[in-house]
């Protein structure tokens, strides 16, 4: 363990030099090899992801989520119209390149970048 401490005697991380703050995530689209992040759209995207989450029919994917499951389109698309207005979690859409399709969604979560990059709560619906 490195020999760091903070003023209450507590081990701390080696100091990082030069380090700034991350600017705070935007609402833009992302670009990866295999998956592209779109910000979350109701209109855009609701149809394609509840049709996703309708694979899971107990219900698992959403144990540890404070919402869902959603009884019907209409319910999961209001719930997408609430989560849309922050900044704080954002959201996103995770489209798989090969296909163009929606197939789960992923969200900062309590995003402050004085303490560093955002964390990311992420949720997709494995296919067949």
């Amino acid at each position: 363990m490195s020999g760091n401490r903070n003023r209450l005697g507590q081990p701390v991380g080696a100091p990082l030099p030069g380090w700034r703050p991350p600017r705070f995530p935007r609402r833009e689209a992302m670009e990866g090899r295999y998956a592209r992040l779109e910000p979350l759209d109701p209109e855009h995207h609701a149809a394609d992801l509840y049709e996703a989450n309708a694979l899971d029919a107990e219900g698992r994917n959403w144990t540890y989520l404070p919402y869902g499951p959603f009884e019907s389109l209409d319910a999961y698309r209001a719930w997408m119209r609430e989560a849309c207005e922050g900044s704080d979690p954002l959201f996103f859409a995770i489209a798989d390149r090969s296909i163009a399709k929606p197939l789960g969604v992923a969200s900062t979560c309590a995003s402050f970048p004085p303490a560093g990059p955002s964390r990311w709560v992420t949720f997709i619906t494995p296919r067949d």
